[in-house]
């Protein structure tokens, strides 16, 4: 069988080389720009991610004066909000009062800088194990009871014991607090140095609180007075009387309970006429407190004998009342004085210029005193709110919340 002749090889003409080169070119071309349309959508990508990431929850939600409030600090104290309430009904709602009060907490951290107030590491260790129950001195034994001499076992008087509370143990607190961080960092991304910064904040609040009280006075000028209140009284529906006539009660039936009688209306005149009798009874040398046991209309006082007791200037008397009551001398009795609850005779018994205020009224200045330097430090202040709904983080669901 004869052997085929190799075919030779054709040389390339110049079209041919033209057209291979053009094809090259075209594909070198397409594949370039393949591949930069797919770095600008890793780029887009990758941006998105760094906005999403890193931009973003480093904007701030708010500035006060020059301090930012992050958005990535503020949804991780939102989402430690709603782990402490357990339950998300009003998100919105709740991210707003946290921002005020991040936007106080900072103003505060501000304050105690320009007064020289700080909260040490010790200090802040301490305000949480007092949290969790534990206390690094025992508590001072309760004293020994004393016998109580009408309880007796066997002609002997015993003694009642009182409660001893159980201290939480060292092991204990720092499995339950171990535990709180753990639960922290599930639900709101807290570190333990978020969490103590939060604690740092309450005790510089607190801290500023005595700083800005301290001066606030525990005395006050006071009165105590008596008064005999002659109401006026608008007319009320007749209560319809009970029918007649049904089913007789069945024998051991609760009856049914007697209507309180309406006091007669009574118009400004008819009140004015009255507080006027009981005034000239008093000229007459009638007791103030036996008049007031009879006629007075304020259910508080009457039995007493209209007795008010002690109060200040300011304590929640209507103005009209108060001024009169001020002006009086012990042993002197107003002229009829009119306020909204109706005509009113006020005898002022004793009078004291710095009688010690109660524990509820201090407290109450107290409280009014700071509320108005933290309001005039908040109006002194350059706050910028950036807040949006979209700062808000997402709701969690119920399987993450206690």
């Amino acid at each position: 069988m004869a052997k085929r002749k190799p075919e030779e090889k054709r040389e390339e003409t110049r079209k041919q080389i033209a057209r291979r080169r053009r094809d090259a070119e075209a594909n070198r071309r397409a594949m370039i720009a393949l591949l930069s349309v797919a770095a600008l959508v890793v780029l887009l990508i990758a941006a998105g991610v760094i906005q999403e990431l890193v931009i973003k929850p480093g904007q701030p939600v708010a500035v006060v004066n020059d301090t930012r409030i992050t958005q990535r600090d503020y949804q991780r104290l939102v989402r430690y909000a709603w782990f402490r309430q357990g339950q998300v009904t009003d998100p919105e709602g709740t991210s707003l009062e946290v921002l005020d009060e991040a936007i106080d907490i900072e103003l505060l951290r501000e304050q105690a800088r320009q007064r020289g107030i700080v909260v040490t590491e010790d200090e802040i260790t301490e305000a949480i194990e007092k949290s969790f129950g534990y206390q690094r001195v025992p508590p001072t034994p309760a004293p020994t009871p004393t016998p109580d001499p009408s309880a007796t076992v066997g002609g002997e008087p015993t003694a009642t014991p009182f409660p001893t509370p159980t201290p939480v143990t060292l092991e204990a607190y720092q499995k339950a607090y171990a535990d709180y961080l753990a639960q922290i960092k599930a639900a709101a991304g807290m570190s333990e140095a978020d969490f103590r910064r939060l604690v740092e904040g309450e005790l510089l609040r607190e801290k500023l609180y005595e700083e800005i009280t301290k001066d606030v006075p525990t005395t006050a000028e006071q009165v105590r007075a008596r008064h005999i209140l002659i109401a006026i009284r608008t007319p009320v529906p007749t209560p319809q009387p009970t029918p007649t006539g049904g089913p007789t009660p069945e024998p051991g039936a609760t009856p049914a309970p007697t209507p309180t009688p309406t006091p007669e209306p009574r118009d400004e005149a008819q009140a004015l006429a009255l507080i006027t009798e009981i005034q000239q009874k008093l000229s007459a040398g009638e007791d103030f407190a036996e008049l007031a046991k009879q006629y007075s209309d304020d259910p508080g006082s009457k039995d007493q004998g209209g007795d008010l007791g002690w109060f200040p200037r300011d304590s929640g008397f209507v103005p009209e009342f108060e001024e009169a009551a001020f002006k009086l001398q012990p042993g002197e009795v107003s002229p009829p004085v009119l306020t909204q609850f109706g005509y009113h005779l006020i005898k002022v018994e004793e009078r004291d210029p710095a009688r010690p205020l109660d524990e509820f009224a201090v407290l109450q200045k107290k409280f009014e005193a700071y509320q108005q330097w933290l309001t005039e430090v908040r109006n002194a202040a350059t706050i910028e709110r950036r807040w949006s709904p979209e700062s808000v983080p997402p709701t969690p669901s119920a399987a993450r919340l206690p």
